[in-house]
């Protein structure tokens, strides 16, 4: 097999991929201890994102990869350590394994410099106002259609 160059392996995450970031690891959380395990099972990092490149990514990002590299899981994340981390959203979390761009800072000089400045995370307080805003004008503007349609019912 042929390896791919970095700009090459950029390209197609950029493609493929759901969202692009750089984050330091908080918190790793394992999975709750069971009778029997499997090396699928989800382990959740959390990371302090500090810049974007493909994305609606927030301040803070939780991503899930597998316990173990027999299941293409990612097993050496280290709190701390900035990372370089692709990820794809396929029902709601991201989720991340071994194939994808995700590695250490420090190991991704050449994908840094292809991907560029990237852009700011979303701050994490932003997106609920502006939820709950536009679902109340909702609300509001269904009831006076609803108002409207009732009084000109009414009348006739």
């Amino acid at each position: 097999m042929v390896p791919i160059s970095a700009e090459e392996q950029v390209k197609g995450e950029l493609d493929r991929k759901s969202a692009i970031f750089e984050g330091t690891v908080v918190d790793i959380k394992q999975p709750p201890q069971k009778l029997v395990m499997s090396t699928a099972d989800q382990v959740r990092v959390t990371f302090e994102v500090s810049r974007v490149w493909k994305g609606v990514v927030r301040e803070q990002a939780e991503v899930y990869t597998a316990m173990s590299s027999a299941s293409c899981g990612i097993e050496n994340f280290e709190v701390g350590t900035k990372y370089i981390v692709s990820a794809y959203e396929d029902s709601k979390p991201l989720e991340t394994n071994i194939c994808d761009l995700t590695k250490p800072i420090a190991a991704a000089k050449a994908e840094l410099a292809i991907l560029g400045t990237g852009y700011a995370p979303t701050e994490s307080g932003n997106l609920m106002p502006i939820t709950l805003i536009v679902t109340i004008a909702i609300i509001i503007i269904g009831l006076i259609v609803w108002l409207i349609v009732k009084r000109h019912k009414v009348r006739l």
